[in-house]
């Protein structure tokens, strides 16, 4: 669902957004974005496989946190294009090293075939070899 509208003349945009929306709060979490991921150098495999993983997981809760206002209702120095940007490049970075690792780890999986499943649930059913 989405609205749209036009802004009448009564009152500043940038107070109403303010009013609106806690961006002080949206803020803090880019900065904790950002913080985390800043300096996060993950070594081959497993570690750049658990990085991106990461990067991602945190990235898909700010579509839910910012109202994706326009910049011009924007508080100065807003931080959450230097995390969109961060997200970005990171996520170009690690991506090649992430999906090798899954490649490989997925490689390296048994898959089991549904009918081997029940073949030993019969040999092991109650009343042969079991004891109650």
């Amino acid at each position: 669902m989405s609205f749209a509208a036009t802004y009448g003349s009564i009152g500043c945009p940038e107070f109403v957004a303010r009013q609106a929306w806690d961006l002080d709060v949206v803020a803090a979490r880019y900065d904790e974005f950002i913080a985390r991921f800043t300096g996060l150098r993950p070594a081959a495999g497993d570690e750049t496989l658990i990085a991106q993983t990461l990067l991602v997981h945190e990235w898909r809760r700010f579509p839910f946190l910012d109202p994706g206002l326009p910049r011009e209702l924007l508080p100065a120095g807003w931080t959450g294009i230097t995390a969109a940007r961060l997200f970005h490049g990171r996520h170009a970075e690690w991506r090649p090293g992430a999906q090798q690792r899954w490649a490989e780890r997925a490689g390296a999986a048994t898959i089991h075939d549904p009918g081997d499943f029940s073949v030993a649930a019969t040999e092991k059913s109650p009343g042969k070899g079991c004891s109650t």
